[in-house]
């Protein structure tokens, strides 16, 4: 009889035991899945701001292309009104001047 009672209190020990050993692995690796969770969470957000900072100097470039263009027509323009005035402003200036006074 103390033989039964001395082996169910040693199989209690060995199921206690393998709680606590079952437990200490839970713990462990929840632990591990929280700093994976937050490993994948960090590169996943450096490769968004990698690829924001790629965007952002493509869509720069692209504006820098598009504001040469247009000061380029603009340059156009304006040395087109330029040659323009220099041979006529004289006479638009008479004809404004005529139809003010002599309309």
């Amino acid at each position: 009889m103390e033989n039964m009672i001395a082996k169910i209190i040693e199989m209690d020990k060995k199921a206690r035991d393998l709680t606590d050993e079952a437990q200490k692995s839970k713990i462990s690796y929840e632990n591990e899945i929280l700093k994976t969770k937050e490993k994948i969470k960090n590169d996943y957000l450096a490769r968004a701001k990698d690829r924001i900072e790629i965007n952002k100097q493509t869509a720069q470039k692209k504006a820098n292309a598009r504001l040469s263009e247009i000061e380029e027509k603009n340059s156009i323009l304006i040395k087109k009104l330029d040659s323009s005035y220099s041979e006529n402003g004289d006479k638009w200036v008479d004809e404004i001047v005529q139809r003010v006074i002599g309309a």
